[in-house]
């Protein structure tokens, strides 16, 4: 099956090998939000070997190579294209770098674009592209727009009018006929940039960006609840059509789509308000209970503290991705068998290197493996994923005993699937909720999740009953404002009196199936997505809830005539969709509990199923939202790329002494002077952490990288310089900084026997 990560890693490097310099070696430098893109899917390695002498950040303070092309991957926003245009300013007579491949992850809007063609930065481009990679991969299976504001676009009522002008002005950026391609041309040809014969600029949106990467074209479903299908258009639906317009954009201005037709695998669209429960209950698997209860940032970085060798307490920070084969084997695990499959794996590991294990006894629990991993020294990767997921379970044990998680998931389970353990409806559910509503021990996030459930379940609550509840919770006006905000998201919250009750038909019956298998009490709900998605596979789905956008495909039963008598059971063919690849997307947030479901189908059905989103939502998160969803956040979050500020004024740059010929094959030029590159090798990369910060000494930092990137074949020619402590080198810099400059800048001379005239003079 295709894997996210590995399409997107793919695409990176395909697009870094089709910048081919003259000098052979390129600096590549991104913004903060194409950083966090490539690096979703790419190590810092596999970039520097792709001939890249040098990895640098667009806000931070550069060193000028002049001898060298730069590859810029940047956002198409007014910051980052400002942030170009002053790496080659007007008054200068050579920019930041000898020339620019400008690669923007998405469409660049006509103003920018109007101002980037008119800026001096122009006679420098050489390439000129608009890519599809404005997403990033958080799984294999699974992609974010990482835009947890959008949730604020889609629902808030404030935000109508925003919602309107955005959707009006990404249909106009993306509807542009073939001509805007010619126009461009002409833009570019007329203001002096040398075009390459296959230059490419295409204009989508991000879910295109999504599908023209994989290299298909979906057909489209969306989802449309019985009382909208009266002409009301639902955001699942606006985005659906939205999408089709892009497609048939996308499809028309790209040469190598020409004769594809619509069908290759489906893309269904599905937003927040398809099932409102599966962002409040809580989920009991050991990825999903993690994120829910600690603190993750991202869904990847936990720290924690620890107590070293020494007794002192230390912070410990770790990544949590999938190249943790532990954290793959258990993240989709209830947490039950968690706990046991982290000691099973752990005592087998302890009995294939007895000499490490001692006298130790095996391993019983979560708790008694800490103090074995101490004696591991010479596994440390290992003994730390090991003690990270160890130490995360034994806190979510804690928190779910403490705060009495156990027997207030049995009553959200009744309240999200309206069954008892034993299959009976929930009669006695609000006898069991009220005393965890008057709990001190309970927390007001739990009780005010509750109460969001007991809504949902009911279907709306009176006036009365609801102040009842709230004066009994004694929960804040914040709290109140987000459970009567679930309104927005089609819920009904208020019933009775004056106000009709509005009644939303399930979607499908509360009563379980006989022979479903539920292994424990706490996960008896499935979420309505993975019904969905199911029954799409099955090609069972009801074609009136979850329309196409266009024609069905021509194997779909859905696809069949009204006027026909319709066929047996029996005789109905079934939707030609094995093999084809299926695409999920949900708008306003996807859950970890959504998530686990599309790879238990995967598996099932042995189906490629993507499922992606506006961005990743914890319980906490989405009920943080629901709060301010009518006034909006009251701290916004913060910009992914930085305000943009104006460079401070430098001097001119002082030109260097002219280069010397290398008689070494493939060797870059270099320009010999200070703003001359360090000699790139690929053996060695250069990652942004080496970088010097604003304010710190950077020529020191330069001569290190120079140092490290210098190839095996050429370190008898700077072998004396590397004689040189860093103390030492420090003290020269401050003493004779020209002599230094002049000393490590200087290009390889063509053989050792010449090094010192070359290095001191004739």
């Amino acid at each position: 099956m295709t894997s996210v990560l590995q399409v997107l890693h793919d695409r990176v490097l395909e697009t870094l090998d089709s910048i081919q310099p003259p000098e052979r070696y390129k600096i590549v430098v991104f913004d903060a939000k194409t950083n966090k893109i490539v690096l979703s899917a790419c190590k810092m390695f596999d970039i520097m070997d792709r001939n890249v002498t040098l990895v640098e950040m667009l806000e931070s303070t550069r060193q000028a190579y002049t001898s060298l092309e730069a590859v810029y991957l940047l956002t198409p926003c007014s910051e980052s294209v400002q942030r170009l245009m002053d790496d080659f300013p007007p008054d200068s007579p050579t920019g930041k770098y000898k020339a620019a491949h400008v690669l923007f992850t998405a469409p660049l809007e006509d103003r920018l674009f109007d101002k980037l063609t008119k800026s001096s930065v122009s006679k420098y481009i050489r390439t000129l592209k608009e890519l599809f990679m404005d997403f990033t991969a958080m799984e294999s299976r699974v992609f974010s727009l990482e835009s947890p504001s959008s949730f604020y676009t889609l629902y808030s009522p404030s935000k109508k009018m925003e919602l309107a002008a955005e959707l009006d002005s990404i249909a106009k950026q993306v509807r542009r006929r073939n001509n805007i391609f010619l126009e461009i041309l002409r833009r570019l040809t007329g203001m002096g940039v040398a075009l390459p014969p296959s230059l490419e600029l295409w204009f989508d949106v991000h879910l295109v960006s999504v599908i023209a990467t994989f290299g298909d074209y979906p057909s489209i479903r969306y989802f449309r609840p019985p009382e909208t299908q009266e002409g009301k258009r639902t955001q699942a639906m606006k985005l659906a059509m939205l999408l089709q317009s892009d497609l048939e954009a996308y499809m028309r201005s790209n040469p190598e789509s020409a004769g594809k037709q619509q069908g290759q695998g489906t893309i269904l669209i599905l937003d927040r308000s398809v099932d409102v429960a599966a962002a409040i209950v809580h989920e009991f698997t050991y990825q999903a209970m993690a994120n829910d209860l600690l603190p993750i940032e991202d869904g990847s970085k936990y720290s924690y503290e620890i107590e070293n060798a020494q007794g002192e307490t230390e912070k410990v920070s770790v990544v949590i991705d999938e190249s943790d084969q532990i954290f793959m084997e258990i993240r989709h695990s209830h947490i039950v068998e968690t706990a046991s499959t982290l000691t099973s794996k752990f005592n087998k590991f302890v009995e294939e290197h007895e000499s490490l294990r001692g006298d130790k006894e095996k391993a019983a629990s979560v708790r008694n493996m800490k103090d074995q991993l101490a004696n591991l020294p010479q596994f440390t990767d290992l003994k730390t994923k090991y003690s990270t997921h160890i130490h995360m379970a034994k806190e979510c044990m804690k928190i779910f005993e403490k705060f009495k998680i156990n027997e207030i998931g049995l009553v959200e389970q009744q309240l999200a699937t309206g069954e008892t353990v034993d299959g009976h409806l929930p009669k006695q559910v609000l006898s069991e909720m009220v005393p965890f509503l008057d709990d001190p021990v309970v927390s007001t996030m739990d009780k005010v999740r509750l109460l969001m459930l007991y809504t949902l379940c009911r279907e709306g609550l009176r006036a009365e009953d609801r102040d009842r509840l709230f004066e009994h919770t004694k929960i804040s006006d914040t709290n109140v404002e987000a459970i009567q905000n679930l309104t927005y998201l089609g819920v009904n919250v208020e019933r009775g009196g004056s106000n009709p009750r509005t009644r939303r038909k399930p979607f499908y019956p509360r009563k379980r199936a006989e022979d479903e298998e539920l292994p424990y009490d706490l996960s008896r709900y499935i979420t309505k997505t993975k019904k969905i998605v199911e029954e799409h596979i099955n090609g069972t789905l009801d074609v009136t809830q979850f329309p196409y956008t266009t024609e069905a495909p021509v194997d779909s039963n859905e696809a069949r005539s009204l006027r026909k008598t319709p066929q047996a059971t029996w005789d109905r063919k079934k939707p030609n969709v094995k093999g084809s690849r299926l695409f999920v997307f949900i708008a306003g947030g996807v859950t970890y509990s959504e998530i686990r479901a599309m790879y238990e189908l995967c598996e099932a059905h042995g189906r490629d199923i993507i499922i992606g989103s506006t961005h990743i939502v914890t319980p906490r998160q989405f009920v943080h939202g629901l709060r301010h969803l009518v006034r909006g956040p009251t701290r916004p979050t913060a910009p992914v790329i930085p305000p943009y500020k104006p460079p401070a004024p430098t001097p001119s740059q002082r030109p260097g002494p002219p280069s010397q010929p290398s008689s070494r094959p493939g060797a870059p030029p270099n320009s010999g002077g200070r703003a001359g590159a360090p000699p790139p090798s690929p053996h060695r990369p250069v990652t942004p952490d080496y970088r010097s910060a604003p304010g710190s000494s950077g020529d020191l930092h330069i001569m290190k990288d120079a140092m490290r990137v210098v190839p095996l074949s050429m370190q008898p020619t700077y072998q004396w310089q590397f004689w040189l402590s860093l103390r030492g080198i420090s003290l020269i810099k401050r003493l004779c900084p020209h002599f230094l400059a002049s000393l490590l800048f200087l290009s390889p001379p063509p053989s050792s026997h010449h090094a010192l005239p070359l290095l001191f003079g004739p």
